[in-house]
């Protein structure tokens, strides 16, 4: 008797149970005990019955029995003889032989294989459970076997479709990512050359700055002439009444001067500040930019890696900028206060110049006497050295 392969993938029994036709799901079998008569008189009963079953009592299919074997006996001169010696006749098991047998749970292509390992020519049984459950025959295992050849070609050829459409896509979609990638190399390209341009507006800017602030000392040491001047002017003004009077209106002019200046100077050092800030705020942007660009250089990956030392460079220049810009801030600062001192030192002179003035017409000899004390020069002159030293 056949005895199954080693499991295959089962089959749809779905499909099995619509393939199979009612005669061959009901196919007749015989039991052990049956004659030769009983077959004779099913392959007599259907002329399309090609093998006969033979099952023992827990219907398991224990081999077949063949319809031109059944021809050939009767064919045979002898053979309605044989069949009505008892000896003969009453034992089935002479016409039994081994028949291909599958489980009816396989799928087609391993029905097939299965028939075919067993040398198959008229058909196969299929069990399920170890019991009889279908006979199908040798031209339905051909078209078995062809209809599901047309669907595996199918199935190959529905697959082939699939891979060329995802083929495509695929193709497609490398063709976009690839401008994309063109098109974020010339935006990285284009924020590196603004950059760059940024940079050196930054550094003009930077060198304009410097000129401001060494004018600013220029101005601070003129300012500081001019105080000397006063100075020699106030003790000009000790020496003669007359003198003192033209002296004090000269000085208040040189005052008057000196406060336009400073508050010049004042109004100057609010826009190195307000330049400052700007330059500040134009470096933080570009260190944002900076940023950004090495963002989008780490995401265009190797392709990027240029823009990324671009970035980076461009990032330390806006650190070194914005430190400049710190420092610059702080001179001016310094500058103020030192413009306020200058200030508050002009408001006291031009104070003590009126109060001379006044005194000059009357108390001649007090005012000469008050200028001249020596505790009052002294104290000019701490100021004025002290001035002199501030740094700028």
């Amino acid at each position: 008797m056949f005895q199954p392969h080693r499991p295959r993938p089962q089959a749809d029994p779905r499909f099995l149970a619509q393939w199979l036709t009612s005669a061959e799901r009901d196919a007749p079998s015989l039991p052990q005990g049956a004659s030769i008569s009983d077959a004779v008189r099913r392959f007599q009963d259907d002329l399309s019955l090609r093998l006969l079953p033979v099952v023992d009592p827990a219907q398991r299919p224990v081999g077949a029995v063949f319809e031109k074997d059944v021809r050939r006996l009767l064919l045979n001169p002898f053979g309605h003889a044989l069949m009505r010696n008892p000896a003969y006749g009453g034992r089935l098991k002479a016409l039994v032989r081994t028949c291909p047998v599958a489980d009816a749970s396989l799928d087609p292509e391993a029905l097939v294989d299965a028939y075919t390992a067993e040398d198959g020519h008229e058909g196969m049984i299929l069990t399920r459970g170890g019991q009889l459950f279908a006979v199908i025959g040798n031209r339905r295992l051909i078209q078995l076997a062809a209809e599901r050849q047309v669907h595996a070609a199918e199935q190959r050829l529905n697959r082939a479709r699939r891979i060329e459409a995802a083929s495509e896509r695929l193709e497609s979609e490398i063709g976009s990512l690839t401008e994309k990638l063109r098109s974020l190399a010339a935006t990285l390209q284009q924020s590196a050359t603004a950059t760059v341009d940024r940079a050196a507006s930054n550094s003009a800017s930077a060198t304009a700055l410097a000129a401001a602030v060494a004018q600013n000392h220029d101005n601070l040491a003129a300012i500081a002439a001019e105080s000397d001047e006063l100075a020699a002017t106030l003790d000009t003004i000790g020496q003669s009444t007359t003198a003192a009077k033209a002296s004090a209106a000269h000085a208040v002019d040189l005052v008057d001067d000196s406060r336009t200046r400073t508050a010049e100077l004042g109004a100057f050092a609010q826009t190195v500040g307000s330049v400052t800030a700007i330059i500040g705020e134009i470096a933080g942007r570009v260190n944002l930019l900076a940023l950004n660009a090495s963002i989008e250089a780490a995401r265009a990956g190797h392709a990027g890696s240029g823009f990324t030392v671009v970035a980076n460079e461009v990032k330390a220049l806006a650190g070194q900028v914005s430190d400049a810009a710190e420092t610059v801030t702080a001179h001016v600062e310094d500058i103020r206060r030192a413009v306020d001192l200058v200030t508050a030192n002009h408001a006291r002179v031009e104070a003590a110049i009126v109060a001379i003035a006044d005194l000059s017409g009357d108390r001649t000899g007090s005012a000469r006497s008050a200028i001249r004390h020596p505790h009052d020069r002294a104290q000019c002159q701490r100021e004025r050295r002290g001035h002199r030293r501030r740094p700028v």
